[in-house]
């Protein structure tokens, strides 16, 4: 069993990441998954040979949007594809009762290849799920450059000084709750 306390980042392989793209599902995006409630997992017992697996199915900020993502390995959960469904569609994973077998895989390649053209929600009993959370996981970051004024970078330092927390911090919050409230969240 893998300890969810230990898994502290996401290991994106181009493969991934090109079949999220495929099914409309940007990296930021699957990675909310992980972040938001609920989410559940099922141990996937008979492609966890090499290296523990998992399947997973979450939501993603968007109310009206929910991904799932398909066999995700390692202690790295987004290493699997992602595939972009409805909460309705999503509601009617637990209902279905005929699974299909899930086929043996003679490589990850053949793997990814059929989970991209196959739903989960036929495979997994995700009436088995079980609710988890990654409480030492952190959303994959990029560094950027910013020219500010110095009257404003001046201006942030003083605030973040106030508050008690480093000025980058501080820039960050304000962006985050920024970027809600004009979402409405």
């Amino acid at each position: 069993m893998i300890d969810l306390h230990r898994i502290t980042g996401f290991d994106w392989d181009i493969g991934n990441a090109r079949k999220n793209e495929k099914h409309g599902v940007s990296q930021a995006e699957a990675e909310q998954v992980f972040f938001n409630e609920p989410l559940v997992s099922l141990a996937d017992a008979v492609h966890s040979v090499q290296e523990p697996r998992f399947h997973a199915l979450g939501v993603t900020e968007e109310a009206d949007s929910c991904t799932s993502p398909l066999p995700c390995a390692t202690t790295t959960p987004a290493c699997g594809l992602f595939r972009r469904g409805t909460c309705t569609a999503r509601s009617e994973l637990f209902m279905r009762t005929q699974r299909k077998k899930i086929p043996e895989f003679a490589s990850e390649q053949e793997e990814r290849e059929f989970w991209e053209t196959h739903d989960s929600a036929d495979y997994v009993d995700w009436t088995q799920a079980k609710r988890v959370s990654f409480p030492s996981l952190k959303p994959t970051t990029q560094s950027i450059s910013l020219r500010l004024p110095l009257s404003l970078l001046e201006g942030i330092k003083s605030a973040a000084n106030s508050k008690d927390v480093p000025y980058q911090s501080l820039i960050k919050i304000w962006l985050h709750e920024k970027l809600h409230e004009g979402h409405g969240h």
